[in-house]
Parts: C-alpha cells; structure tokens; sequence
C-alpha cells in the first residue's frame, strides 16, 4: 500500500474532555478534588509525507477554546492552573517520524511555559499520524518519542511508545489502532522552594484514514495519566500532591 506523497490543506475540528481527579497534602483548601477541562479547536494542515510515513507540514491552529472548572476555583491546585481561555489564531510547523513529533509555533514562543498556545498546540499534535509505504492488514510498526513540556512552572521530559497496526484496509478506509504508553519526570523551582514531578499513563486511539488520499478522517481515543507532585520548602516536610488525568478526545475532518 502508497499513499501519496502529498495531502492537501485539510481542517479538522478537534475537542477533548479532561477530568482531573486531585488528592494530596498539598492540596490547597476550597479546591474541589475533581476538576474538569474542555479544550476545542479548529486545525488545518498540509503535509509532505515520504515513504517511512515521516510528515512535514505547516498551518494553523484557530478558534481554540478552553471551558474550565478550575478557573472557577479561588486558589487552583499548582498541578491543574488553567490556561487562558482563547487563542483566536496561531501558525504551526509540524513534523513527525519515527522518533520525534514536534508541532511548533511560527514564530517560536519565547517562553512556553504554561501557555495556552501550546495547549492548542497539543491538540493539533494527535492529528499526526505515520503510516509507512508497503504496510498492508495486520501490520505493526513502533515510535519512540522524546517531548520537553512545561507544567505550572515545572520543566518536563516526556517519554512516549506507540504501537500502531493497520487493522482493516478497504477500497476507501484505512483504520489504524495506535496504543501509547507515557512516562514522564521534572523538576523545577528554588532551593527555597522545589518541586519533583513524576508521572506514567497509557493511552488508545482509532483511526480512519481515506485510502486514496493518505488524509485522516476521524480520530476517536481515551488515555490515563497519574501524577504525582512533591513539593519541598526547607526545612518543612515534603508535601505530595497526586492527580489523576483522563481524556477523552475526539476529532473530525471538516469537508
């Protein structure tokens, strides 16, 4: 199976439903242990694809919203600040290949620590998908990712394997399945006041790909994070702050 080598400016609207569930010490009083986040954007892309599957491409991200509960509460917990609530339009550069995925504001942002733009940016991230020329039914193929992310402040690595199989293959559709497995560490702050983040989470996508144009349609998928925050201010006990992160994503392609 080919498919071509370049897929036209495409838009897709994508969403995802966040529930955070938080527990710890350092859990501030008057915050609610459960929390939920709604993010939504409008995503358009255009690709060069080669024949590992490896895309480039450049667009934009429009219309990305955040609905948050957090922002509703006097004193958010420091693992779940919400983000500002609208990025009207911003430029992406994509790419994405056996070892790397990257999505990247043009120009770059400054700072990205607990910005919305790359919040925006992440959504945009999941409609990146590699499938490798001569694949057929049954297929299986492997990425192994490296990110960097900022979280409240806390510099993180995040270490991501996903398998992929081409489960069906028709004359119109493709469907991908695609499990993931996270890890993630940082850490961040003063001698004063330090923090250490862990974390570990997995995750399942389908995927439906039109056969004849190499272009994603329809993006469905669930993924678990927990983590755990541990904060220091000499010479105090160490405080830990656990959250539990589901989501629920989805995606279609608008004609």
């Amino acid at each position: 199976m080919l498919l071509p080598r370049t897929q036209p400016l495409t838009t897709w609207t994508i969403s995802a439903v966040t529930r955070l569930n938080v527990s710890g010490a350092a859990m501030p009083a008057g915050v609610s242990d459960e929390q939920r986040v709604d993010t939504r954007a409008l995503v358009s892309m255009s690709f060069e694809r080669t024949a590992t599957g490896a895309l480039r491409g450049s667009g934009q991200v429009d219309s990305f919203t955040v609905r948050s509960s957090i922002a509703d509460s006097p004193t958010p917990a420091p693992l779940t600040a919400a983000a500002p609530s609208r990025v009207s339009l911003l430029l992406i550069d994509a790419f994405i290949d056996t070892s790397s995925l990257r999505v990247v504001a043009r120009p770059p942002l400054a700072n990205e620590c607990d910005r919305s733009e790359v919040s925006a940016m992440q959504l945009a991230r999941e409609l990146l998908v590699r499938v490798p020329d001569g694949v057929g039914e049954g297929a299986q193929w492997r990425d192994s990712t490296v990110t960097l992310v900022c979280r409240s402040g806390v510099p993180l690595t995040v270490y991501t394997i996903t398998h992929s199989t081409l489960a069906t293959v028709s004359r119109e559709t493709l469907v991908v399945r695609r499990e993931m497995t996270t890890r993630l560490e940082g850490k961040g702050g003063s001698a004063f006041r330090a923090f250490d983040l862990v974390g570990t989470g997995s995750g399942s996508q389908r995927l439906e790909i039109a056969a004849r144009t190499g272009i994603l349609e329809t993006l469905q998928g669930s993924s678990t994070l927990t983590m755990q925050l541990t904060e220091r201010i000499p010479p105090g006990t160490p405080r830990s702050q656990q959250v539990l992160q589901r989501v629920e994503l989805r995606a279609e392609r608008q004609r």
